[in-house]
């Protein structure tokens, strides 16, 4: 009987510890990519509701996440130590103007600082925000701008010269237009590998994005940081707490395998 509970104790320890360790090891800082938030949700995955993705700012707002800027996540990611719970940063792609028109005013309603990529290329052009309103959300206190190179173009087949160009002339022209530093790059459709991001170190970046590297990409990498495509499945908000849980990434990585 003796010998019956020491086994059970020793099984429960085990397990408690097991625990402990999967939700130190699985977890991941939730970085929140968004890319147009408009009403065609219906027809794209890359796009969310308005109304939906004020829903989903006011929950971070009323269970008072710790939402921080990407330049806050990388200076957790630099000193090493624990990472406050609940720890969230919301980042936009492509500066699509709808970000402007309906994400801008829910950011500043709710006070949540968030980074919009801007492909210097498309700045003007017809869906694309420009620079009176890039100017406008710099000067906000919530947006911080972030490159997210001239073209869009995919980086890795790109030789030296041409990557030198995307990377150096997208800043270049934010940090003139802008008066300020622009040092977060975001890779056109995540793509990179160690020439790109050795590259992107070179060209004075201190973090970038990718999409979802992959289950064997440490989450602690600064210059391939993990994010989480928020898309018409999280309208609904236990999706949402799921996706900002940090046990996501761990999730999605092991299933998808």
């Amino acid at each position: 009987m003796k010998r019956a509970r020491i086994i059970a104790a020793v099984t429960i320890i085990v397990a408690i510890a097991a625990v402990f360790i999967f939700l130190k090891t699985a977890y991941v800082v939730p970085v929140l990519m968004y890319h147009s938030i408009d009403y065609n949700d219906n027809v794209s995955k890359l796009s969310v509701n308005p109304e939906s993705f004020e829903r989903q700012m006011k929950f971070l707002h009323d269970n008072k996440y710790n939402v921080v800027t990407l330049a806050g996540i990388a200076g957790y990611i630099r000193g090493g130590g624990k990472i406050p719970r609940k720890t969230v940063a919301v980042t936009f792609d492509d500066g699509f103007y709808n970000n402007y028109e309906y994400a801008f005013p829910v950011l500043k309603k709710y006070n949540i600082p968030a980074t919009i990529f801007i492909i210097t290329g498309k700045i003007g052009e017809k869906g694309f925000v420009g620079w009176k309103e890039i100017r406008q959300m710099a000067d906000s206190g919530v947006v911080t701008i972030g490159s997210h190179t001239v073209s869009h173009k995919w980086l890795p087949s790109m030789g030296t010269r041409q990557l030198e160009s995307e990377l150096r002339d997208s800043r270049a022209l934010l940090e003139e237009k802008l008066g300020i530093p622009v040092t977060e790059l975001c890779y056109p459709l995540g793509a990179h590998d160690e020439r790109v991001k050795r590259e992107a170190v070179k060209t004075g970046y201190k973090c970038a994005v990718a999409t979802n590297p992959g289950r064997f990409s440490p989450w602690n990498d600064l210059y391939a940081i993990k994010r989480v495509r928020i898309s018409r499945t999280s309208d609904n908000l236990f999706v949402f707490w799921m996706e900002i849980s940090g046990y996501y990434t761990w999730i999605k990585e092991h299933r998808d395998d």
